[in-house]
């Protein structure tokens, strides 16, 4: 069965370890999905929080609207 999802966004990493890092970080609880080993499905009013701490980890982050 097909599963929607709403007010969500997609988070992309080159290193899969990277992925790991933000989950182990705390974030975990608000992923919704994960697609694959560099990428997963995050709530959308998270992606301030997310970009912040990608910047303190050395991460220049590429937000790409629709």
């Amino acid at each position: 069965m097909p599963t929607l999802f709403r007010n969500v966004a997609i988070v992309e990493a080159g290193d899969p370890a990277i992925v790991d890092e933000l989950i182990a970080a705390g974030f975990a609880r608000y992923v919704v999905h994960r697609l694959g080993p560099s990428a997963i499905v995050v709530d959308h009013e998270r992606l301030s929080e997310i970009r912040t701490w990608l910047k303190r980890l050395g991460h220049t982050p590429r937000v790409v609207a629709e």
